[in-house]
């Protein structure tokens, strides 16, 4: 498969074919499932990029910045960006280590990231308890098999 844009097509859409509604439905759920987590995030004053700087450097700490921009799927100058902000915070610290600098959680990083990871964890079992666990993972095996055929 290619990456290339699709040609241009002179024709009537046809958003019925099951992709399209696919892809529409999943977009629509990604883009109110993020509004909602965004709000809740509101009352600890962070933004959905900030929480998953947290999550991913508590999840593994010693991430250089490089590391962390590529886990997030983001440039290194927006990582740069969220970094100096969550250090001006007190919730990451940068320890030097070698040639390198190494991002890590602060006390203050920890509690938060002891006290939300969690909570959101609870929160998406929550919003999927529609689906009975066997299509939850019946779900995540098709999203995943969709991503490696495009990556």
């Amino acid at each position: 498969m290619t990456d290339a844009p699709p040609r241009l097509v002179h024709r009537r859409a046809r958003t019925g074919r099951p992709a399209v509604v696919a892809w529409l439905r999943m977009v629509r759920l990604t883009q109110h499932l993020g509004q909602a987590w965004a709000e809740i995030l509101k009352a600890h004053d962070l933004s959905p990029a900030q929480f998953n700087v947290i999550a991913t450097i508590g999840g593994q700490p010693g991430l250089t910045q490089r590391d962390l921009s590529e886990k997030l799927l983001v440039t290194q100058g927006n990582t740069s960006q969220l970094l100096l902000h969550l250090i001006r915070r007190d919730v990451i610290e940068r320890k030097p280590a070698g040639r390198e600098k190494r991002l890590h959680l602060t006390s203050h990083g920890q509690a938060l990231f002891d006290e939300l990871v969690p909570s959101h964890e609870d929160w998406l079992v929550e919003q999927f308890s529609p689906l009975t666990s066997e299509e939850q993972a019946q779900l995540a095996a098709m999203l995943r098999r969709l991503k490696r055929t495009r990556a």
